[in-house]
């Protein structure tokens, strides 16, 4: 698990970290904001008598200040995928260097090779660490430019002072909030783990539901959900043993692991209930969760399982608002539950279908 946390791009996950505390929108203006007040910056250098007064210098500089313009129109707009994510991280570092190399006095340009710490911490934030190492490395080799004019002028105690600071900040910074960044996810992961199975908790499964719907904005589609419910478990605990039945529970979390796809979020919610969720395309994909209930029966613990599906069309979901998208879920949630109820009052070890459920209207505001 730490070896992925080091490698892992924090991007989708840090992206609905915020946006389940509420903080997207300021830190979507905050990227903004200073993408913008870069490009400012620079407008204001080339006004000034020190500033770069040949081409290709000015033009250099005029597009390091389109790039951050482009960089703050991309975050004013909406929050950006990963993708462009990446090509923000990019075009703005693309911009400092153009800003930097041509900028004529050589210290004043080493100086502002510390803008790279912003965008060292960006991707400290929202991507890998190899992006936040291949970044530091450009920063240095950027910022190696001026500091050898220095060194040529005659100033190489004050050359190797700056190049040392700079390169320092633009590495150390942006690897402590990687690394703190690292231990609050994995304590976050940890915090949202049923101990037991390590499946997803009820609360973190909501989380996830509203996080993978959050990637499939107003796509055809529907938010499928199924409930399963083991067949008469107590007697598993009772005839067994309470070690018995902690054994049965996570092998039907690694059945549910073996025959969900890829992007499903599973979770328990509790005693001996699971829950599954995923998007599809197509209304026929609830009747494939009868595999489920087959892979249960075979897990070689003796046990099977009713199990209830239901589903939503995304394109109505997307129409609500987040805190109601919480109490749609739960009530796509109960829908799944009475037809698991169904399948179980049929005999257990089947898999009953609700059907489409319809979503409310959206409240409308007067």
């Amino acid at each position: 698990m730490q070896r992925d946390l080091r490698h892992a791009d924090h991007y989708e996950w840090f992206s609905g970290f915020l946006d389940a505390r509420g903080a997207a929108v300021q830190v979507r203006l905050a990227v903004a904001g200073t993408a913008l007040s870069m490009a400012v910056a620079l407008l204001v250098l080339l006004t000034g008598s020190g500033g770069p007064q040949t081409q290709p210098y000015l033009g250099m500089t005029w597009a390091a200040v389109g790039g951050g313009v482009a960089g703050a129109a991309l975050w004013l707009a909406r929050w950006p995928t990963r993708a462009q994510s990446g090509a923000f991280a990019a075009v703005t570092t693309i911009s400092i260097t153009l800003a930097c190399l041509a900028y004529p006095d050589p210290l004043a340009a080493l100086l502002g090779c510390i803008a790279f710490t912003t965008i060292g911490a960006y991707l400290a934030f929202f991507h890998s660490s190899r992006a936040v190492l291949g970044f530091a490395a450009v920063a240095a080799a950027v910022a190696a430019v001026p500091a050898f004019e220095m060194v040529l002028a005659g100033r190489i105690a004050l050359a190797a002072v700056d190049y040392f600071l700079v390169v320092q900040a633009n590495i150390a910074m942006p690897l402590a909030i990687f690394a703190l960044l690292r231990a609050l996810r994995g304590d976050l992961a940890r915090a949202d783990l049923d101990p037991l199975t390590g499946l997803l908790n009820r609360r973190a499964f909501h989380t996830q539901i509203l996080a993978m719907m959050a990637r499939y904005p107003q796509e055809d589609g529907y938010l499928l959900v199924a409930l399963i419910d083991l067949d008469d478990f107590k007697s598993v605990n009772d005839t067994h043993g309470h070690i018995a039945g902690d054994q049965a529970l996570v092998a039907v979390a690694d059945a549910l692991r073996a025959t969900t796809p890829p992007t499903a979020v599973v979770g328990r919610s509790g005693g001996e209930e699971f829950l599954i969720a995923d998007v599809t395309s197509s209304r026929d994909a609830a009747q494939r969760y009868q595999e489920v209930c087959d892979a249960i029966a075979v897990s070689g613990m003796a046990v099977t399982s009713s199990v209830g599906t239901a589903l939503a069309p995304l394109d109505a979901l997307s129409q609500h608002s987040d805190d109601d998208l919480v109490d749609l879920v739960d009530q796509l949630i109960a829908a799944a539950d009475r037809a698991m109820y169904r399948a179980k009052r049929n005999g257990g070890n089947q898999c009953h279908h609700h059907g489409l459920w319809l979503t409310p209207e959206p409240r409308r505001d007067v």
